[in-house]
């Protein structure tokens, strides 16, 4: 077996959010839903890539699941590519922020995990 040398942390990172409802999401009203919510949830991801973020992928988990989330804890996914752990930091921050009564953690979970590139299967799409 070869030996490899210490993961590579160098920026840019890559950062996979992991997020759900919470009961605040379900106890909602439509329209609370539609006006403050969703709102808030879109001027808080624009801000992402006010922070340098940029975004690679998303997946949401709700073909085969409804309701508030029990097994894994999370039903959707935001993968981005991220300047440092800092802006990761300020991007979960950004929940926690009082808008106009808005305050995201208040509806939804987040949580992050810092990590590279999965260098065997990113040589396979450079090459």
């Amino acid at each position: 077996m070869g030996h490899y040398g210490a993961p590579d942390a160098t920026p840019p990172l890559r950062v996979l959010l992991l997020g759900a409802s919470g009961p605040g999401w379900y106890a909602a009203t439509d329209d609370e839903r539609r006006e403050v919510i969703l709102p808030r949830l879109m001027a808080v991801c624009a801000s992402w890539l006010d922070m340098g973020a940029r975004l690679i992928t998303t997946l949401d988990d709700d073909i085969l699941k409804v309701g508030q989330p029990a097994d894994t804890d999370h039903t959707w996914y935001l993968v981005y590519e991220v300047p440092s752990l800092q802006t990761v930091s300020d991007m979960l921050h950004a929940f926690r922020v009082d808008q106009d009564g808005a305050r995201l953690d208040r509806w939804f979970r987040l949580e992050a995990k810092i990590c590279r590139p999965f260098f065997p299967i990113e040589a396979i799409s450079r090459s």
